[in-house]
Parts: structure tokens; C-alpha cells; sequence
């Protein structure tokens, strides 16, 4: 069963107007029964629904915890909006599931789509986080330029090139650590952008002899990342 987003999560939960609907329609859960709850805070909590009127629901917890299943370190993905929505939504749920706390959509030089709904990807990221049972909604921001990047936040900076001579799984940190993983868009990156992008201190690593979509590139550094820190 998926949790129910709530902004706060205390001994006693009032759960109202569209979350109210997603429990007693969508999940159809009765008074008596065991429920979720999740405020992308870092609380994931069970509970049980003590009452239920026509606009609201009680629920009484029972158990919580803080931050189940984290990653034990900040994980950055940032990637160029891509040209089709659908795919942009793909990515942000499995970035959700997989452990991502921030999501950076910035126009690169070669992307089709210089705009992106972030009302909407938030969206889809709640629905996410409730399916995945996931304590910490990731931060969704656009960025207008790679100056409105904070390098200075990331202890490893990797991004996908091809040709390049270390293999991602060479390159990802074994110890925990703040980490930023920059996908290119679907053409891919400039030269310009690679060289300024390692005067910023990115390392380019491979992916394999194989082409991939921008979104599998993305899906493939947080599942692997996700092995190594086993989180």
C-alpha cells in the first residue's frame, strides 16, 4: 500500500482535502485499519485510522521512523530538460525511488527544451515518494545556467563521456559523500561544455561501448551508486 503525504506527522494526524480522497478512495482504507504516512521530511511513520468523517481522517501513530532507507549522503542529479515530457516524468520518478535528494533541470547547449513544468514534476515526484514508501521528497529546481550550479557542495563531481578512460564503477566514491552526477542532453554535450565542465573540477567517466538515452544514463549512476553505498 502506498503512505499518504502529510506535511507534519505528529502523536495524531489529520489528513484532509486531496490526500483525504487518495486514502478513503484510492486506498479505500476503514477506520481500524493500518495506513502510511509520509511528510518528504525525512518521517515515515505507520498509523492507524482511528475515525473518518466526510472531509477528514484521524489516524493515530503508531510506529516512526526517521529517514528509512536514505541514502547515507547527498546525491545531485543534474540533467538537461528533455524533449519529451513523459521521459522527463520517467526520470523523476525513478530518480525518487532510487535515492536522488536533488534534481537540477538546466538548458544545455544543445537541449530542445529550454523549459520545464516544476509544479508539475513535483507532482509527479509526491505520487513517487508515497509509492515508494520514501521518507525525503528530493528538491526539484531549474536552473538558468551552470553558474547557478553550487560546485562548491559536491566533494565528487562525474559526468557521463564518451571515450572517456575510467569506467563509472572506478570512479564512484566508496565512502558516503556529497556527490553530483551531471547528465547531457539528448545530443549530448558540446566540447565547449566538457572543457569548461572540467576546469569545474567534473570528471568524465564511461558507460560502456553502448549509446544510451539521457535518462538511462541518469537511472544507471543512481542504481549504481545505490549498490555501492547499499542504502
Amino acid at each position: 500500500m502506498s503512505a499518504v503525504f502529510v506535511p507534519w506527522i505528529g502523536d495524531i494526524v489529520e489528513v484532509q482535502n486531496e490526500e483525504y480522497h487518495h486514502l478513503t478512495r484510492s486506498l479505500r482504507v476503514r477506520v481500524g485499519e493500518k495506513v502510511w504516512l509520509t511528510n518528504g521530511k525525512g518521517t515515515l511513520a505507520l498509523g492507524e485510522v482511528q475515525r473518518i468523517t466526510r472531509s477528514l481522517a484521524e489516524i493515530v501513530v503508531i510506529q516512526r521512523f526517521e529517514k528509512p532507507g536514505e541514502p547515507p549522503a547527498p546525491i545531485t542529479l543534474l540533467v538537461s530538460p528533455l524533449q519529451q515530457p513523459a521521459r522527463i516524468d520517467w526520470l523523476i520518478e525513478k530518480a525518487v525511488e532510487l535515492g536522488a535528494t536533488t534534481v537540477y533541470l538546466l538548458p544545455m547547449e544543445r537541449s530542445v527544451r529550454k523549459h520545464v513544468d516544476i509544479a508539475r514534476l513535483e507532482r509527479v515526484a509526491i505520487a513517487a515518494l508515497k509509492q515508494n514508501l520514501r521518507s525525503v521528497l528530493p528538491a526539484i529546481h531549474f536552473l538558468s545556467s551552470w553558474e547557478a550550479v553550487p560546485w562548491e557542495e559536491f566533494a565528487c563531481r562525474l559526468m557521463g563521456e564518451i571515450g572517456a578512460p575510467v569506467a563509472l564503477g572506478e570512479a564512484l566514491p566508496s565512502q558516503p559523500s556529497p556527490t553530483l552526477w551531471i547528465v547531457g542532453p539528448e545530443g549530448d554535450f558540446t566540447t565547449q561544455e566538457v572543457e569548461a565542465l572540467r576546469e569545474r573540477g567534473v570528471q568524465g567517466v564511461s558507460l560502456g561501448h553502448l549509446r544510451l538515452r539521457a535518462e538511462t544514463a541518469a537511472i544507471l549512476f543512481l542504481s549504481a551508486l545505490k549498490v555501492r553505498w547499499s542504502y
